[in-house]
């Protein structure tokens, strides 16, 4: 079987079991929440059709007539009650205590600093849009020659570089923003140092790491928040696969 046939399969079952998750979740709302009082309907009805720009284009729009009314509002009855329910449920979920956000972060804290920020400067030689590579390479170990015999990287990155303008300067950027090449050249370097010439994806480079800033850890205040959220999230798609399958069990679900 072809892997974009086992997709597909892949994909229908999956939607299958959403189909069928929904469908065992909207009937046990009606079990559990069998009165939806009619105030509350016709509030929802109202501002359903004010979203649409009143009865007569609601009715318009949908194909509906004024005898199909009754039924719209018993599907907005069951959406009422199937939400309530859902509601009810992520009630059951338990609060998150602080001291679960407090041990998440400390197990993974080395997970929420900041990236390490880069100031430097490069001379490059491109062979990323089919250049010759042994021209680009002689062309940056020739410039190395120069650097080392005292030439200011200024003059020929601006003279001889594929990159020219502001002497080569790439300002600040972070962690990652680099090719994984670039960014192990830069950190085997002291602040000021130049590299030897080295190749990336992009062609031949010289780098100068002219300053570095460490990224700083977050403190929990600031990202206790997002923490506190992603557990939420777990426990709660935890809780409903349960509910789920106990319903699953009850059911006789027919397979299609």
């Amino acid at each position: 079987m072809a892997r974009s046939d086992r997709q597909k399969l892949q994909a229908e079952d999956f939607a299958k079991d959403r189909l069928i998750e929904r469908s065992l979740l909207h009937e046990e709302s009606k079990k559990q929440i069998q009165e939806i009082d009619t105030e509350e309907v016709e509030l929802e009805y109202k501002q359903v059709v004010k979203k649409h720009g009143g009865e007569k284009e609601f009715l318009k729009n949908f194909g509906i007539s004024q005898s199909d009314l009754p039924k719209v509002k018993l599907e907005i009855a069951d959406n009422l009650r199937f939400q309530r329910y859902i509601d009810s449920l992520k009630q059951q979920i338990p609060p998150t205590p602080e001291d679960e956000v407090a041990a998440v972060f400390q197990s993974n804290e080395q997970n929420y600093r900041a990236a390490d920020q880069y100031k430097a400067a490069h001379i490059v030689f491109n062979t990323d849009k089919g250049q010759d590579k042994a021209e680009a390479k002689t062309k940056a170990h020739s410039a190395l020659e120069r650097l080392n015999s005292g030439e200011p990287f200024e003059k020929i990155a601006d003279e001889d570089s594929d990159c020219p303008g502001k002497g080569g300067d790439l300002g600040w950027f972070a962690e990652g923003y680099m090719v994984q090449e670039f960014e192990d050249a830069l950190n085997q370097l002291e602040i000021g140092a130049t590299s030897g010439v080295f190749e990336t994806p992009f062609g031949y480079h010289i780098a100068r790491l002219d300053d570095m800033k460490t990224g700083a850890t977050q403190t929990l205040e600031a990202v206790g928040p997002t923490i506190r959220k992603e557990l939420e999230r777990q426990k709660r798609d935890a809780f409903f696969k349960e509910t789920v399958s106990a319903l699953k069990d009850k059911a006789d679900i027919q397979q299609v």
